[in-house]
């Protein structure tokens, strides 16, 4: 019996421990793949600064109709109910006053209740170009509103591909290090060998078997980097922490190309700076502003209607429709300044000063982003050139470190000069791993300070190294 009450018993922790993973798998989040382009996609939609700018955008609507709400008519209705406690009438005309009660019983001296139920509408006619002006104010307003939410897409956009690169990169320099480690322990594990067999020194196999323990912490330390790297991407496109999040796009081309620009954007002047159309913007609204306040030298007219029913009865609310008294009028006010102490002549001169810095703000602009897309297409250019130097050094430290092994297995080289291959090779990698990145965030940052997409063609790395020689040969 003991035995078998055993096996239920280990039976039930077996269900019991399958059920819990079958309940963490389930509760587990989703992984999410994503490519760059999936990555800048969702960051257009969720990432914080992009719904910044959407509110921003929501608000300067408000002020547009806040601004055409004046050249509308304004209606306003009210109803007043009042109770009359005590008057200062009581008692005015003697022992006799049933005459005057009667007479006073309906009118606002006599009645204890009164109700007042008022129409209003104002219409402003004219008020020296104000209105129009400051409608268009606020319409260059939202312009810039929007202006500024698409660049500041584009810089979510550019900050992004630069987080993704980044952890990419790291990614990369992980496998780095651990492949790195990985074969500083093969060596290890072939110096042992060469060691039990009486070939080798104890020197070779204490040099072999400190290399490989101070392969360790580099594997350590890149993994930190990886994982802070993929939660700084995550921070940007508001995903959760413990989401798991797979990048699907490499830095490596498996068909040995690179895109690369098909025209070039300096030459062509195409920018599209959606900041440099808020500046514009900027100083045309500032100037309607300029309009607003000089509109104060200038008279307003203005026409207003009023509809009024009031009725006074002795109970509360009135008992008929007849109690109420029709009352309407309509007035025209023309209103004009004549003194204020100088506030318009200040209000004037601190709008044309508006004007003279957005202008000036504008062309500083102006020439920032020129010599912004100027820098980024030198950039392209370093980075480019970098990346195909990186690519050869690669080639040639992994056949260095491949007959570096050969040599040691002969017996011809020592095991320093396998160490320093290895290394001379890992640092081969890290540099084209780190150059492909700078490259492609290069092309991100040109495309950032042009202001659209870059049109590019994919060329063999082999071809570009030849254009490259072909230029540095040139005088």
């Amino acid at each position: 019996m003991r035995p078998m009450i055993l096996v239920l018993v280990l039976a039930g922790l077996a269900r019991g421990v399958v059920a819990q993973s079958g309940a963490a798998a389930l509760a587990a989040p989703d992984t999410l793949r994503l490519s760059v382009t999936d990555a800048v996609r969702r960051a257009m939609a969720q990432s914080f600064g992009v719904r910044a700018a959407r509110a921003a955008v929501r608000d300067a609507d408000g002020q547009v109709r806040v601004a055409f709400a004046g050249a509308l008519p304004q209606v306003t209705g009210s109803v007043l109910y009042t109770r009359q406690f005590a008057s200062i009438y009581q008692g005015l005309g003697g022992s006799d006053t049933s005459s005057l009660v009667k007479l006073f019983q309906h009118t606002p001296f006599g009645a204890p209740n009164s109700w007042n139920v008022q129409l209003q509408a104002t219409q402003l006619v004219w008020s020296g170009g104000k209105v129009g002006a400051g409608l268009a104010a606020a319409r260059e307003f939202r312009q810039i509103a929007r202006l500024n939410a698409a660049e500041s897409a584009a810089e979510v956009a550019f900050r992004t591909q630069q987080a993704y690169w980044d952890a990419v990169l790291k990614g990369r320099l992980l496998a780095i290090a651990a492949d790195n480690l990985e074969q500083a322990r093969g060596h290890l594990r072939q110096v042992r060998l060469f060691r039990q067999a009486g070939t080798r020194a104890e020197y070779d196999l204490l040099r072999a078997e400190v290399d490989a323990a101070n392969q360790e912490p580099p594997v350590v330390q890149a993994r930190n980097n990886y994982e802070l790297a993929v939660l700084d991407l995550k921070r940007l496109l508001d995903v959760p922490s413990t989401q798991p999040l797979v990048l699907e796009t490499a830095l490596d081309s498996p068909d040995g190309t690179v895109p690369v620009p098909a025209t070039d954007p300096v030459a062509e002047r195409a920018i599209d700076r959606p900041s440099l159309a808020a500046a514009d913007a900027l100083v045309s609204q500032q100037r309607q502003l300029l309009t607003v306040a000089r509109a104060d030298y200038w008279p307003t007219l203005q026409v207003t209607t009023t509809y009024t029913e009031q009725a006074f009865p002795q109970t509360v609310f009135p008992d008929a429709t007849g109690q109420f008294r029709r009352g309407w009028n309509g007035e025209v006010k023309l209103s004009f300044p004549i003194f204020n102490g100088f506030k318009t002549a200040g209000a004037i001169e601190q709008a044309r000063a508006a004007v003279e810095r957005a202008e000036t703000q504008r062309d500083s602009l102006r020439r920032q982003v020129e010599l912004d897309v100027t820098a980024a297409a030198a950039e392209v250019a370093r980075t480019q050139a970098l990346l195909v130097a990186r690519q050869g050094t690669v080639r040639q430290a992994r056949r260095a470190h491949v007959l570096a092994g050969v040599r040691y297995t002969n017996g011809m080289a020592t095991e320093l000069e396998v160490a320093d291959a290895r290394v001379a090779a890992q640092q081969a990698a890290t540099n084209e791993v780190q150059a492909t990145r700078d490259y492609f965030v290069a092309l991100a940052q040109l495309e950032r300070a042009l202001g659209h997409a870059v049109p590019l063609v994919r060329r063999p790395i082999e071809q570009l190294a030849e254009t490259s020689n072909v230029k540095d040969a040139q005088p």
